[in-house]
């Protein structure tokens, strides 16, 4: 899941921000960051650099007309439905906000009061929840299909053994559909696979003993169709958990509030003299209430505690020089 939002302007100016968790981190911090490493790919000719990985997160942002639009997101989403996502952003606000964005030098910040609201429309319904949960009903999807698809075809498999592939792949592909990515869709066709070719092979030997096949011909059948049928819910699993990995974003891993996050100290050119008294009033008050003014000097001592201060001879007279006539 995506889980902060920042919109720079081509200053290096973050205008506007929406976070989904708690960062420590400074927005002007944030967008100093992401413009250097743009001016820095753009200027060493190895093209504009798009994202920034890390262990946990990720940082994908896009240039859009003069704005770039930045975002956190998890690892494990995929960078080009970020980008994609990224860039739906940029064209709403660039709707939104047309008059604005044409000249943002004298635009208050808090007209972009309410664009929190655009951004969750477009993240959430991306969102798609993946786990354990998702992985056990696409198995459970997954058997119920192909089974009832196996069943129907059973008549018609013994004249066209190609109809049985038929009647794997849907539901194997429908269950990796459900459990959301790539790994959870292989484990659900796997499961799903292993009673289908238990079944198979007890037929197989079933029938190899009433017509007197040897039985290293029999395990060799069985042997060929374990693979093919487990290749087969491999190439499943990864399409289709693929699809979902490609389409949707995971959802966050700790839900908390979220909450817009004006970007503090900024002034704009053109803004200085209506933020100078705000700067002036909160410099006064940090004066104000330094340790200075905290500690307050002891009551009551006692006339003697102070130690007295050696005293210091009295300077000397000046020396006035009198000429010959106060001689005389």
């Amino acid at each position: 899941m995506i889980q902060a939002v920042w919109i720079i302007t081509e200053t290096g100016q973050c205008i506007f921000s929406h976070k989904y968790i708690t960062l420590d981190i400074d927005d002007q911090l944030i967008s100093g960051l992401l413009m250097a490493f743009d001016a820095f790919s753009s200027e060493s000719g190895i093209g504009g650099v798009q994202q920034i990985g890390g262990e946990d997160n990720q940082f994908v942002y896009g240039s859009s007309g003069k704005l770039l639009v930045a975002a956190l997101a998890d690892r494990r989403d995929s960078e080009d439905l970020v980008e994609k996502l990224m860039g739906k952003i940029a064209e709403r606000f660039h709707e939104k906000y047309a008059s604005y964005v044409h000249d943002l030098t004298f635009v208050d910040l808090n007209v972009f009061n309410g664009f929190e609201n655009d951004i969750d429309q477009i993240l959430f319904r991306k969102a798609y929840n993946r786990g354990a949960g998702s992985t056990i009903f696409g198995t459970i999807i997954s058997l119920a299909l192909t089974v009832g698809i196996f069943l129907v075809l059973n008549e018609y498999i013994m004249y066209a053994s190609f109809l049985i592939f038929l009647a794997f792949i849907p539901g194997l592909f429908i269950g990796a559909l459900i459990a959301g990515k790539s790994s959870y869709g292989i484990i659900s066709s796997l499961i799903t696979m292993l009673p289908i070719i238990g079944y198979i092979a007890y037929l197989m030997v079933d029938i190899g003993n009433t017509q007197g096949t040897p039985i290293e011909s029999t395990i060799n059948s069985i042997f060929l169709m374990a693979v093919t049928y487990i290749t087969i819910a491999l190439l499943c699993g990864m399409l289709g958990g693929g699809i979902i990995d490609r389409r949707r974003l995971f959802p966050l891993d700790k839900h908390t509030q979220s909450a817009v996050v004006i970007p503090q100290a900024v002034v704009l050119p053109g803004q200085e003299q209506t933020t100078s008294q705000e700067v002036y009033s909160a410099a006064e008050a940090a004066f104000q209430s330094s340790e200075y003014f905290a500690e307050e000097p002891p009551q009551d001592l006692p006339p003697d505690s102070s130690p007295e201060l050696p005293q210091q001879p009295p300077p000397p007279e000046p020396y006035e020089q009198k000429d010959e006539w106060d001689q005389n």
